[in-house]
């Protein structure tokens, strides 16, 4: 039979599940016995590992029978943050009360973030396809609906988005690397390419014919 001050605790369980949202997870357990037991969970399939459970009692009672944050292991690559806390009854111990954090949605986020700032080599990647594709079109008579004087405006366009800021705030090695994977698609064999891509990027002709007189240099060095 479930001790009574533990009984207490099942409403407060899912009190916080509901405050705190999806992203944390909240779990009560009877440790009164010999083998700890799951009393509640929120939701319910939170239940944390016997092993981990076990090390976060041994951590608790090191530590005045509170922890907060500490790091565990759910699943390969995956972590959680618990905080867990001791219930007694005098000098008797009865449960604990533990509170899982599962930060992904949020690191997910961070990233995006991230990536609006610096872009990642996959979405230089998908620049560099999306321009190849378009010079190959270009290039193309068989594709009469492509107009190939704006196939190098919409190829720098789309580079300058993957970096996520207005060409003003572009330094020169940002502007360099946009140039060189626009160079790499073939961009600047089409008629008119360099004066369109100065445009988006906000710079002169003679840069951009500067840019790729620098990264012809570049490659002969290597």
């Amino acid at each position: 039979m479930l001790h009574p001050i533990l009984q207490q605790y099942i409403p407060l369980t899912e009190f916080l599940s509901r405050v705190l949202g999806t992203d944390y997870s909240i779990s009560l357990y009877d440790l009164s016995k010999s083998t700890p037991s799951l009393v509640v969970a929120f939701p319910q399939s939170s239940k944390i590992n016997d092993n981990i459970l076990s090390e976060l009692i041994n951590k608790a009672t090191e530590t005045e029978d509170i922890i907060i944050n500490q790091t565990i292991s759910s699943a390969p690559n995956h972590t959680l943050s618990a905080s867990c806390m001791l219930i007694y009854q005098s000098d008797i111990l009865l449960g604990m009360l533990c509170i899982t954090f599962d930060d992904v949605r949020y690191r997910n986020i961070c990233q995006q973030v991230f990536q609006l700032c610096r872009p990642n080599a996959t979405a230089m990647a998908n620049m560099k396809l999306h321009t190849n594709n378009a010079a190959q079109q270009a290039g193309n008579s068989k594709t009469p609906a492509v107009h190939t004087e704006l196939v190098a405006r919409d190829a720098a366009i789309d580079a300058l988005h993957s970096y996520g800021v207005c060409a003003s705030r572009l330094s020169s090695e940002e502007r360099l690397e946009i140039i060189k994977a626009l160079d790499d698609a073939g961009i600047f064999l089409l008629k008119g390419a360099v004066k369109d891509v100065a445009t988006v990027l906000e710079c002169s002709s003679a840069s951009v014919y500067r840019y790729l007189s620098q990264i012809r240099m570049d490659a002969l060095s290597i």
